[in-house]
Formats: C-alpha cells, sequence, structure tokens
C-alpha cells in the first residue's frame, strides 16, 4: 500500500510543478505558443491522478480491503485522469500537426516550388 503514498505523491509534486510551468515534454510540444496552456492542463491531468491515490492511501491505510478491492478502487479513481489525458492528447496533437504542416507549406514555399502531387494508391 506504500507504493500508493510514493506514486500518488510523486504524481501530485510532478501536477503541481505543470502548474507551475515546469515539466518534461517531448520535442513536438516544444516552442509552439500553446505550450505552457498544455503543461499546466497536463499537470492537471497529474493532479488528478495523484491527490485520488494519496485520498485512496489514506482512506485504505487504517483498514485495508482485499487486493481486488483495491485495484478497482484504484482503477476507478484513475479514470478522470486518464479520460481527460486523452482528450488532451487529441486536441493538441491535432495543433501540432497543424504547426507541422504550416512549417513543411511554409518551407516549400520558400524553395520556390509546389509540393508534387501524390500517387493514388
Amino acid at each position: 500500500m506504500n507504493v500508493l503514498l510514493m506514486l500518488g505523491a510523486f504524481y501530485t509534486v510532478y501536477g503541481l510543478l505543470g502548474l507551475a510551468g515546469w515539466q518534461r515534454l517531448p520535442a513536438c510540444y516544444r516552442g509552439h505558443r500553446w505550450t505552457a496552456r498544455f503543461t499546466r492542463r497536463l499537470g492537471l491531468s497529474w493532479l488528478l491522478l495523484g491527490l485520488p491515490w494519496l485520498a485512496v492511501w489514506a482512506l485504505l491505510h487504517a483498514a485495508p480491503p482485499a487486493w481486488p478491492v483495491v485495484c478497482a478502487v484504484m482503477v476507478a479513481v484513475s479514470l478522470p485522469s486518464l479520460a481527460y489525458t486523452w482528450a488532451l492528447d487529441r486536441r493538441y496533437r491535432k495543433w501540432t500537426r497543424r504547426a507541422r504542416r504550416a512549417r513543411r507549406e511554409a518551407r516549400e514555399a520558400d524553395l520556390g516550388g509546389q509540393r508534387p502531387p501524390r500517387p493514388r494508391r
């Protein structure tokens, strides 16, 4: 059960750092105008994971139930964070795709040429 305490504490601290604007991000997400918003929203997703795990640890520490019940509770309190992170990732992947496409089109325009048409399959 101490694993819940350690993971919950880590995720909570990492989420607070994300809300403060500091997190390690993949290279594809860096350098965009929306990176700060993404970092803060990702910090919120870590808090949505860490705080419920700390609460579950505090509730189950005194009288731990059977292991299957603990697993079910852990999954149940983790689902909001997973759903939020999934939706956040989908939104920001669209933005990174648009940014890459705009960068590619600007580079092609600088070269003075059009992109050749794609062959049909």
